[in-house]
């Protein structure tokens, strides 16, 4: 005789009482996520943001039976932290902060989560909902300093790199001068762009990674000194085609293309340093 195990359901009441709350909540927001949706597409350095819901939408799937065999009752402090997220949302409102407004959605889904379906359920899809912070906009005073000083660091080590290997090149601040012209490292070449969507992609590679948590926790660190070096590369690598064909050259298309190179350079580095943390041979062992 044989038995078979009982799938875990979730309950059809607390499911339409989520629904619902994930429907008043659209209204609420619609504002915010018009003014969202146009930051996607007027401002490059968020332009990776409308892959970001997608993507935590598969997180939460692949945690859907974990979540499922982990719901149980819901914590009063589950609507504390939805009134705290509603409340944080009309200030912002007040006070005209558009950026604030996105990150009191995102606390709103683990109060839904905590008040419907509790502690356990909500730590196994904790991920996911976190994962929407990355479609949302930074601070802006904290994008200018990170920005300027990204700049900075590009503009000061990759000249530095291609003085050493034997380019004629002088740098004023963020301005690099050679025989062939200036070149000017503004906000686009910061790696700011990159930097950012590489830090997404970091934190979902480790996620996704089997293995110890602070091996983990080093793979998704790692990003921000892969998506700056890469860009450093890409500064010496202008300054060497500025010098040989022209500034010109150097600002056109490939301008453009070391941008997606640079993408390119600092996520192989990613997997470099998964294979250097042995996190493959880990996962083999454990399979």
């Amino acid at each position: 005789m044989t038995t078979t195990a009982q799938k875990p359901k979730v309950g059809v009441a607390a499911l339409l009482a989520g629904t619902l709350v994930l429907a008043l909540a659209a209204a609420v927001y619609g504002r915010t996520f018009a003014t969202l949706w146009g930051t996607w597409l007027s401002n490059p350095n968020y332009s990776h943001g409308y892959l970001i819901p997608p993507v935590a939408a598969f997180l939460l799937w692949l945690e859907r039976r974990r979540f499922a065999e982990s719901v149980g009752r819901g914590t009063p402090w589950g609507l504390a932290v939805v009134v705290a997220a509603l409340a944080g949302h009309l200030l912002s409102i007040r006070a005209g902060v558009f950026m604030t407004q996105g990150y009191s959605f995102v606390l709103l889904l683990f109060g839904a989560s905590l008040l419907f379906f509790g502690g356990r359920a909500t730590r196994a899809v904790w991920f996911g909902l976190g994962y929407l912070v990355f479609m949302l906009p930074m601070p802006p005073f904290l994008m200018n300093v990170v920005s300027f000083n990204l700049k900075l660091l590009a503009a000061r080590t990759g000249s530095a790199i291609a003085a050493h290997l034997g380019i004629p090149l002088v740098r004023s601040g963020v301005t690099i001068h050679l025989p062939a012209g200036s070149l000017r490292i503004a906000d686009p070449c910061s790696g700011l762009r990159s930097l950012i969507a590489l830090v997404a992609l970091g934190a979902l590679y480790a996620y996704l990674t089997k293995g110890p948590l602070w091996k983990r926790v080093v793979l998704f660190v790692s990003a921000v000194p892969l998506a700056v070096l890469a860009n450093i590369v890409r500064i010496s690598v202008l300054c060497a085609v500025a010098n040989v064909w022209g500034v010109d050259a150097a600002l056109g298309f490939f301008h453009d293309f070391s941008g997606l190179l640079l993408f390119l350079i600092a996520f192989v580095g990613l997997v470099v340093v998964r294979k250097l943390l042995r996190l493959d041979a880990e996962r083999k062992e454990g399979a």
